[in-house]
């Protein structure tokens, strides 16, 4: 910002021009204005648009004022170089209009020259005098009477100096003096000395003084039409700066609203483009990139969304920590496995309620990557872990994954126990066959009533194998889910009836009391074979464990919406803690007497599983001493 102050007259003398002292526009020139600039610390233009205002503002004024300058300076000059003209061809004029002034001796032509110069029309900014060469320099003429005979060196008004300078032969004259007329009052005046010479020796001098105010009244006129002129120019140059400028920045300003509105989470922005300059090319690609940036802003939520929903749902912790061992992310299983209340905690003050010896340090140490296993309250997890990378390519931090194995740790466990559970079984059978062909080849074929003996044994381990094997083979088609189930309307007692049949030997060897009370209405949905297999393996058990001469009850009953069959004996029942074990395969009561009596532990595990395959339960109720009951509910 600048402003300009006028500094007044103050006038030096110069041998070509005067310059006014004290103004300081554009190196000294003459003008009537001042600049003062504000520093930068006072005034901050922060804004783009100012900026190009006061560009523009900046610009015409250094032209206008170059050229107003310009223009006075050269005025100036010019109005002065006509004045000296104007002089000397005025006393030129003088000289030759009278014949007293080119005569030869001025002393003895006094009075004529006295006369001449007084008949000299006098303007009213001149004086005229006539200066004799002697010695004193005796002003004998003039058109001031009050100096005529006095020394033109004693004379104030006479400038001694240009007096002297022509001396010489040549006129001279000084821009202009400076004279004071009173105290209020200062003017101008342009002084010249003009020697005139006859028969090349200098008679004479006619020393001519011109007022040069209104030159000086010219150029401050021309000073203040430019100014003027300036002062126009700068007020339309700041309005169609403004104008101009509003016009740029508007859009510009459009877009750094637009882009906060943005930085605050609203994409649905559009910038108006009414142009196709840069600017509109701009507003273009501001709007192609919020079409892109919304693109790429909902892929990333609907990533996001599947990756949250993922991690909140899936079984399996996770856990997201940085190298501080700060946790960035947790799910809801990894928060629950690890008593995880915040994740303002540290890692390692949270892992030790999984494992003690797992820690940021003991990671670091396995370079982010490893497996561990820890227990907790008779669960057993495996802790994975590995790197994530950040955005520069560098280890950000690392990735836990605690995954619940217990279930599989208890398969594998039973998986072993299963392999263990088989090879014994077939062991036995194996080695009682083989010892028992191994005699008979000894030898023992010559003796009819033992070698008969043995071969019906080495039959029944065969038979038991045989069981063995198809019972396998019946968990296995299960456990792979081959077994198609086919459910039909069954006659219950039909199927009872069946069952007792298939079991009557077993039932007249041992002198079992069957108890039959199976109403002949009750159907039921069910496999055929399936029920047939469930019946027959829990009444066979139940036949197996009653003492010679003992009872067995099949009952059935409706009962709501459900079918019970009711299979009870009066053997040795099953302790309380062995009862939740009994479907299990290959677990025994009583493992000598089972193995004895032929089974092979597996008949309660398919009966139990071909009833849940067919959407059945199975029960059981016993006490020591007080025989069993199987309870089957056959939904409708």
């Amino acid at each position: 910002m600048f402003f300009l102050k006028n500094s007044g007259r103050s006038f030096a003398m110069n041998s070509k021009n005067i310059r006014p002292k004290g103004v300081d526009i554009f190196v000294n020139e003459t003008a009537c204005f001042e600049i003062l600039a504000f520093s930068p610390g006072d005034i901050m233009f922060k804004s783009i648009r100012w900026r190009f205002i006061l560009i523009y503002f900046l610009l015409v004024f250094l032209a206008m004022s170059i050229v107003g300058i310009y223009i006075v300076n050269q005025l100036e000059e010019i109005q002065l170089d006509m004045n000296i003209k104007n002089m000397e061809a005025r006393i030129r004029s003088i000289i030759e209009s009278y014949s007293s002034l080119n005569s030869g001796v001025w002393d003895e032509n006094v009075e004529e020259i006295k006369k001449s110069i007084s008949t000299v029309q006098v303007g009213y900014n001149e004086n005229i005098y006539v200066i004799l060469n002697d010695n004193n320099r005796t002003i004998i003429a003039g058109s001031v009477d009050e100096s005529i005979g006095i020394s033109a060196f004693n004379y104030n008004i006479i400038d001694n100096y240009i007096l002297t300078k022509s001396m010489d032969g040549s006129s001279h004259h000084i821009a202009p003096a400076e004279q004071f007329e009173d105290t209020q009052n200062k003017r101008f005046y342009y002084h010249m000395s003009f020697p005139v010479q006859t028969d090349g020796e200098i008679r004479g001098y006619i020393y001519l003084i011109n007022n040069i105010d209104y030159i000086y009244d010219t150029v401050d006129e021309s000073r203040m039409i430019m100014t003027q002129a300036t002062i126009i120019a700068l007020t339309l140059t700041i309005f169609l700066g403004l104008v101009l400028s509003t016009s740029i920045t508007g859009p510009i300003k459009e877009l750094t609203v637009k882009a906060r509105q943005m930085s605050l989470g609203d994409f649905d922005q559009k910038v108006n483009v009414k142009s196709d300059d840069e600017i509109g090319q701009l507003g273009n690609m501001f709007n192609f990139l919020i079409d892109q940036l919304k693109r790429s802003m909902s892929s990333l939520q609907q990533e996001k969304s599947k990756m949250e929903t993922t991690f909140t749902y899936m079984a399996d912790g996770v856990l997201t920590v940085d190298l501080s061992g700060n946790i960035i992310h947790a799910n809801p299983v990894a928060k629950n496995i690890l008593s995880l209340e915040s994740t303002d905690q540290k890692f390692d003050d949270i892992i030790v309620n999984l494992k003690d010896n797992i820690s940021m340090d003991h990671i670091k140490s396995r370079a982010y990557r490893g497996t561990d296993l820890a227990e907790k309250k008779g669960e057993t997890y495996n802790i994975d872990y590995a790197p994530f990378m950040n955005n520069k390519n560098e280890i950000g931090g690392v990735i836990l994954v605690l995954k619940n194995i217990t279930e599989q740790h208890r398969i594998d466990k039973l998986q072993k126990e299963f392999v263990a559970n088989v090879s014994h079984e077939l062991k036995t059978p194996i080695t009682t066959i083989k010892s028992y062909s191994e005699t008979l080849l000894d030898g023992a074929l010559e003796e009819k009533n033992t070698a008969v003996e043995f071969i019906n044994v080495i039959n029944s381990e065969s038979d038991r194998m045989s069981r063995l094997v198809n019972d396998l083979l019946r968990l296995s088609k299960m456990d792979y889910e081959q077994t198609k189930w086919k459910k039909d309307s069954i006659n219950l007692s039909d199927i009872v009836n069946i069952i007792v049949k298939k079991l009557q030997i077993q039932i007249k060897d041992k002198n079992i009391s069957m108890h039959l009370n199976i109403p002949e209405d009750i159907n039921i949905l069910f496999d055929r074979d399936g029920l047939e297999q469930v019946l027959l393996n829990i009444t066979g058990n139940a036949v197996n464990y009653t003492p010679e001469g003992g009872n067995v009850w099949i009952n059935a009953k409706k009962d709501s919406n459900n079918t019970l069959v009711s299979i009870k004996d009066d053997g040795p029942g099953i302790p309380k803690e062995d009862q939740d074990r009994i479907f299990e395969r290959f677990y025994r009561v009583e493992k000598a007497r089972a193995r004895g009596l032929g089974g092979t532990g597996l008949g309660l595990s398919i009966a139990k599983e071909i009833a849940e395959a067919n959407g059945c339960a199975i029960a059981v109720k016993s006490s020591l001493n007080k025989g069993t009951e199987m309870i089957i509910t056959i939904p409708e």
